[in-house]
């Protein structure tokens, strides 16, 4: 019996050993939040900010208002990543590091930032700086849409402007 105790424990002890050794110390595994946005037929949206910016603050709560998160919740998962956290990993197409790492490797050095990632695990589009709750969803439109595949958004927005503007004539009518 006391071989038998001896076995289970190094049994155990091994089964946690494997599940410590594998446990994974990155907060975002894009490529994995990636493949789940490819399964529920959304984009990945990442907004990039930073401490002490006021900018960033505001933006952040432009993302909490009903007419952007409806849109982002049915269209989008979205990944809130604050460069000035020093304690949190992400990993995307090979490259592992911290946070401020990741976000010099995109080059992005302008906050507050939004970044997409189409369906192939592609970075599609990026915004850097502040923008209004219209300009945002005028963006999170274009990427829902798909229209980066065909036309700029300088032509979508033009596009979008010119049927509201067809919507107010038949409302006038």
């Amino acid at each position: 019996m006391n071989r038998e105790v001896k076995f289970i424990k190094i049994l155990f002890f091994s089964l946690f050993l494997s599940i410590f050794l594998n446990a994974s110390d990155v907060d975002y595994e894009l490529d994995k939040s990636s493949s789940l946005a490819k399964k529920e037929h959304k984009h990945l949206m990442l907004f990039l900010h930073k401490n002490h910016c006021g900018y960033c603050e505001g933006m952040f709560l432009h993302l909490d208002e009903e007419s952007l998160a409806k849109p982002i919740k049915k269209d989008f998962i979205l990944l809130d990543i604050n460069r000035d956290e020093d304690d949190e990993r992400v990993s995307y197409q090979g490259f592992e590091g911290t946070n401020r790492e990741f976000l010099k490797e995109l080059g992005v050095d302008f906050y507050p930032a939004m970044v997409f990632i189409d369906e192939n695990n592609k970075i599609i589009f990026d915004v850097s700086g502040y923008r209004s709750s219209q300009k945002i969803l005028t963006v999170l439109n274009y990427i829902s849409s798909k229209s980066y595949k065909d036309m700029s958004l300088e032509e979508f927005r033009d596009e979008e402007d010119f049927l509201e503007e067809d919507e107010k004539e038949d409302d006038n009518e």
